[in-house]
């Protein structure tokens, strides 16, 4: 009969999900919109830039004889405000995008930050080498950090096979990327 060997249980990940809402995916829709109908109605129609403004107002004042290239956009009708706003919703998610990614590099060159930690651990010291991972505060610092958590583990399990220590690790990096 073949021999089997006795599999430790491995805890659960100690990676946990980001609790942080997306409240930009929804607000800056509605505000971009309503600014472009801020801009179309207020900016592009105002009374001043054509020669027989409707006196009337409204929604959407029917003014006549536009004076200049940005109040003949007025005429445009309802369609323009949207275009305006998706204008501004491109504006706006560039920015966030940028931001976030700007985030996500951390502090420092990620180069001398895997030195840094490279360093630590020739040196056996897991704890400077996480210290590093909270310093650079990126995502290649957290993803680091969640594997350095579970070898620090490994070190101190004895009913585990190196195997099987390498596969926990393994898995939790994976988990945490």
């Amino acid at each position: 009969m073949a021999e089997t060997k006795p599999t430790a249980t491995v805890k659960a990940t100690s990676v946990q999900p980001k609790k942080s809402s997306n409240a930009i995916s929804w607000i800056a829709p509605i505000v971009c919109i309503i600014a472009g109908y801020a801009i179309w109605r207020f900016i592009m129609g105002s009374a001043d830039g054509f020669e027989n403004p409707d006196k009337g107002g409204g929604f959407a004042p029917h003014h006549k004889g536009p004076k200049d290239a940005l109040h003949r956009m007025y005429e445009g009708g309802i369609i323009i405000p949207l275009l305006v706003g998706m204008l501004l919703m491109v504006i706006v998610f560039s920015i966030e995008r940028y931001l976030t990614i700007r985030k996500a590099m951390g502090n420092g060159s990620i180069s001398d930050f895997i030195r840094k930690v490279q360093y630590h651990l020739a040196n056996r010291n897991v704890d400077a080498a996480l210290t590093e991972c909270d310093k650079q505060r990126g995502s290649v610092g957290n993803v680091m950090k969640a594997g350095l958590r579970r070898y620090k583990e490994m070190i101190n399990e004895g009913s585990m096979d190196i195997e099987q220590k390498v596969i926990s690790i393994q898995k939790e990096v994976e988990e945490a990327t």
